[in-house]
């Protein structure tokens, strides 16, 4: 496997001139110079396929040198070791949701995107946003979209953000993009911060009860079951159960914690391979309350971006493509392929659709009015505000309804303690009695 390392100079954003290099510019020169890695395969001019690791400052950079180097059908990843992989978000949803708001103010204001993203980068106080916006920037001016930037930042942008900027790449159409971006995640931010809220208090009483059991099981039950043996009294069934699992837990606490971490990292592994991805999905959507909430999460998105690709006179088929990939769902992904498919071989949308039963019965008579009427862009809208009212009335009932379920359970296992205890009592007066 060959390497290559790229040590040409990164270009500085337009904001930084010669008038203002000083200690701070330095600093963030310094900063850029940070290499990374990224994997590659490609094809020779003479045929021969050629796949190695690259070292460069940012993922243009790479593709820059590679490009030089006459590969074709170029794909790069970004290649971090084990020990450095990143999991989760790795910037706070509110401040990329503040980034989304600025950019769209000053792409309102006629500021290009390079530009915007430049200006954010000097302005944002946190150190990895200011990072990520300084690459986008790198990006930007050596030829890539704005989308493609983004899509390289998985563990900073949501699955559908480099989607939707994709549409609005060809719709023309950039500041509906941010400002329909910033709606979704002021709609994600307002669903976490509710289930936060409603978590609070059952988060509180759980740590207590945990406390309280922990300290009945290895302290006051133990001596029972001394008490027991000198009785020669077998314990009651639920102070058995209770005693033997705080008992193997103790035991094999090491056991327990490396499977669930094991779990954790195969089912992250999992999870990037397509096929067991497009389980998952399917499995999420028939799921109780959660399928509810996911497949209205997918149509709207989907109603939302097809409305807005229609609108700028962006070929169906094309369309199609795109709002699949902004359901974030490999189900409704395949389904809109399939019907994409169709849509070329001259079929309708909403009858290819109808076939597959992910999609409501409402949904496929709103896009046949649309189609026969010439009205497609207006009913996907309305479709798309349906579904966005219907999300927000059923995340609102979720999130009053978690915290006396959460109390529920937290109470039942309360309650099988304090059984246990009471069986206890009894078996010890009944020992003493006989």
């Amino acid at each position: 496997m060959s390497e290559t390392l790229i040590e040409q100079e990164p270009s500085l954003p337009p904001q930084f001139d010669e008038k203002s290099k000083g200690k701070k510019s330095k600093k963030s020169a310094v900063k850029k110079r940070v290499i990374n890695s990224y994997k590659y395969s490609g094809v020779l001019p003479n045929g021969i396929k050629k796949n190695g690791t690259v070292k460069a400052a940012t993922w243009g950079e790479a593709q820059f040198g590679l490009l030089h180097e006459g590969l074709l059908e170029l794909q790069i990843k970004v290649y971090k070791p084990w020990y450095k992989m990143e999991f989760g978000k790795t910037v706070p949803l509110e401040t990329l949701m503040q980034a989304t708001r600025q950019l769209a103010s000053f792409s309102q204001a006629g500021i290009t995107a390079a530009r915007g993203i430049a200006i954010l980068a000097k302005t944002t106080e946190h150190k990895k946003m200011q990072l990520i916006l300084e690459e986008l920037v790198q990006d930007i001016e050596g030829g890539a979209t704005l989308s493609e930037s983004v899509s390289r930042h998985p563990h900073v942008f949501p699955a559908y953000y480099p989607t939707i900027l994709g549409a609005a790449e060809r719709s023309g159409d950039l500041v509906e993009a941010l400002v329909t971006l910033n709606t979704y995640l002021e709609r994600d931010l307002r669903s976490r911060r509710a289930v936060r809220s409603a978590m609070i208090y059952p988060v509180v009483l759980l740590v207590l009860t945990l406390v309280a059991v922990t300290v009945l099981s290895l302290v006051v039950l133990p001596r029972f079951q001394v008490f027991f043996d000198s009785l020669k009294v077998q314990l009651p069934l639920t102070t058995r159960m209770l005693l033997n699992t705080t008992h193997f837990v103790s035991t094999y606490w090491w056991a327990l914690g490396g499977g669930i971490t094991l779990s954790i990292i195969g089912l992250v592994s999992a999870m990037r391979n397509q096929t067991t991805r497009y389980y998952v999905d399917r499995f999420l959507l028939v799921m109780p309350i959660f399928g509810g909430l996911a497949r209205l999460v997918s149509l709207e998105r989907f109603c939302r971006v097809l409305a807005t690709l229609v609108k700028t006179q962006v070929p169906l088929p094309d369309a199609l493509e795109l709002a699949g990939k902004a359901t974030g769902n490999l189900v409704f992904q395949r389904a809109i392929a399939g019907t994409r498919t169709r849509v070329l071989n001259g079929e309708g949308l909403a009858e290819p659709l109808s076939e597959y039963k992910i999609f409501p019965i409402a949904a496929i008579q709103i896009l046949r009015i649309g189609e026969e009427s010439g009205q497609l862009q207006s009913q996907l809208q309305q479709a798309a505000s349906f579904y966005s009212d219907e999300l927000d009335h059923r995340m609102k009932n979720f999130t009053a309804l978690l915290e006396p379920a959460t109390l529920l359970f937290i109470g039942g296992g309360v309650g099988f303690v304090a059984v246990a205890l009471v069986s206890a009592m009894y078996g010890i007066y009944n020992g003493v009695k006989a």
